[in-house]
């Protein structure tokens, strides 16, 4: 994601929007190749962090748009792994390299007349106790620095990729809309007619980055048209605690909505500046975006993987499936992780993520009676306690879900 200096946008009145590139412009195009060029060179050469900035430093001196280059540098840095490189960790070889030079006493950098130990004596005398080479030591001395670390792992576009210069816009134009998520305190996002199969993954998206989320039906008035759906989404301003985190996921979750193949709408209020003014960003399918998520299904989060594999080895004797869309009244609708069912009865599980006391009020206030809601403690957004009158509502866990607590709660709630 793009820092807040990278942030490039148009602001109107109480409007605000991102300064997107046309992913097809020859002149962006021969620039995002030149970039890509250096990263494919810095990893051929395993160079260091502070070599890679600086050619990126180089390139955007010979031209006047910095925020751009410095963007994409920041994409493709975010798609790199850097890592300390060293026979020893750093600390333990300075402290050996100086503590041997202090045995030697004075060093000179060439031996004097007197034939004083020079520090290269020093270094090729580690060296070979090391087995490595002097030249090796010198660039570990100081390997735990950030701008020292080696990359070791570049996931980006590879250099023989032909579509790279254009993804890497592409990629550009969604951090930037991402850097802004980071600032909202609400997102809505508007699906016209989507296809069930599509709802249903962007709703493992959902479930998968633990987001806060109330789901609306909109009627589309056409008889023979398929209803709308509105998927409002609380924001990282609107907690206080975690919010870096939470931001991290909700913008992280953007991409999920560009797979979406029908008409699309985002709408996020966003505080920007040191005054955090209130702005509106709007965009739409129509705008370009490109996801860079695979399609390849649904997610499932690891709480809810780890409660299926558990459920499975104890074999209660309910019947357990993906959950099934709830009708909720007044246009809303909830699509739990799970549904159950025995005997002719049903009851559905619902895994919450990061949660306020305010958003579990109004998730039980509109949840049915036959919905367990599962909340983690570890996911609090709030500093205040979870009140014992809410408690009795919902499961609370730390790690796993317990598959004995669920089973009790099941046949006392189902339908």
């Amino acid at each position: 994601m793009l820092t807040g200096d990278l942030v490039q946008v148009r602001i109107k009145g109480k409007t605000i929007q991102p300064r997107l590139v046309p992913p097809d412009d020859p002149r962006l195009l021969e620039l995002a190749g030149t970039i890509l060029g250096a990263f494919h060179e810095a990893c051929a050469e395993a160079a260091t962090r502070g070599h890679l900035t600086g050619r990126l430093r180089e390139l955007a001196a010979e031209r006047t748009d910095h925020k751009l280059i410095g963007g994409l540098g920041k994409v493709l840095l975010d798609q790199c792994d850097f890592d300390t490189v060293s026979p020893l960790p750093p600390a333990e070889l300075r402290a050996l390299l100086f503590g041997r030079a202090t045995q030697r006493g004075p060093l000179d950098i060439v031996a004097g007349p007197l034939g004083h130990t020079t520090a290269a004596d020093v270094l090729a005398e580690v060296a070979a106790e090391l087995e490595t080479t002097s030249l090796a030591l010198q660039q570990a001395l100081y390997a735990d620095l950030k701008d020292e670390q080696v990359l070791v792992k570049y996931r980006g576009p590879g250099p023989d990729a032909a579509d790279g210069p254009e993804r890497l816009l592409h990629r550009y134009n969604v951090a930037l809309v991402q850097a802004l998520l980071l600032r909202a305190s609400s997102l809505r996002v508007k699906l016209a007619g989507p296809d069930p199969k599509r709802l249903r993954q962007l709703f493992r998206y959902v479930k998968f980055f633990q987001l806060m989320y109330r789901l609306e039906r909109v009627p589309s008035g056409d008889p023979d048209g398929a209803d709308g759906v509105i998927l409002e989404l609380d924001g990282p301003q609107s907690l206080l605690r975690q919010s870096t985190r939470y931001g991290r996921q909700l913008a992280t979750f953007l991409p999920a909505v560009l797979l979406q193949p029908g008409a699309w709408r985002v709408e996020a209020e966003v505080l920007w500046g040191k005054r955090r003014l209130k702005k509106q960003l709007r965009l739409n399918h129509k705008a370009g975006l490109r996801s860079h998520y695979r399609d390849t299904g649904t997610w499932i989060s690891r709480t809810e993987q780890w409660f299926v594999e558990r459920w499975e080895t104890a074999s209660p004797d309910w019947n357990m499936g993906p959950g099934e869309l709830i009708e909720l009244g007044g246009q809303r609708a909830l699509v739990p992780d799970l549904t159950f069912r025995k005997d002719g009865r049903t009851a559905h599980l619902d895994i919450v993520g990061y949660w306020r006391k305010g958003y579990l009020r109004k998730r039980l206030a509109e949840t049915p009676d036959h919905v367990i809601l599962a909340v983690s403690k570890r996911l609090a957004g709030d500093k205040v306690a979870l009140p014992k009158t809410l408690q009795k509502q919902i499961l609370l866990f730390a790690e796993v879900i317990p598959v004995n607590e669920v089973v009790r709660r099941l046949e006392a709630i189902a339908r």
